[in-house]
């Protein structure tokens, strides 16, 4: 498929946008996953609130990691869908999604109806 809705220079601008999340993306799990001891709860010794607690920040933390993971995942299928020129087509429906949504969310997968729909056959 083509990308038949953006130009050139559109494609390189959103090209550069998912490159920068990607870092981002990327320098965020890093510090997520590899903090150092000193940042973490030490709850040894301590008393049962303090384990809610410390468990409720692993819990959070894990959540945020999960999060960034699947965005990153997805950042990194719209740059592989730049390099075999599948980007901007919708998945659902294979018409484009749109300049301005891919601004918005540069690694969208469907154009904003589909979306929508998807969305509410899964409950998001």
């Amino acid at each position: 498929m083509a990308q038949f809705a953006l130009t050139t220079q559109q494609i390189e601008d959103l090209r550069r946008l998912l490159v920068r999340e990607e870092r981002q993306l990327q320098a965020t799990l890093d510090r997520q996953l590899h903090t150092e001891g000193h940042d973490r709860t030490t709850v040894a010794g301590r008393s049962d609130a303090d384990w809610s607690t410390a468990n409720a920040e692993a819990d959070g933390l894990l959540g945020r990691a999960e999060r960034d993971a699947r965005e990153l995942s997805n950042v990194a299928a719209a740059l592989a869908k730049l390099d075999d020129d599948s980007y901007g087509v919708c998945e659902d429906c294979g018409e484009a999604i749109g300049y301005t949504r891919l601004l918005a969310y540069p690694a969208a997968r469907r154009c904003l109806p589909c979306q929508q729909k998807f969305e509410a056959r899964h409950g998001h």
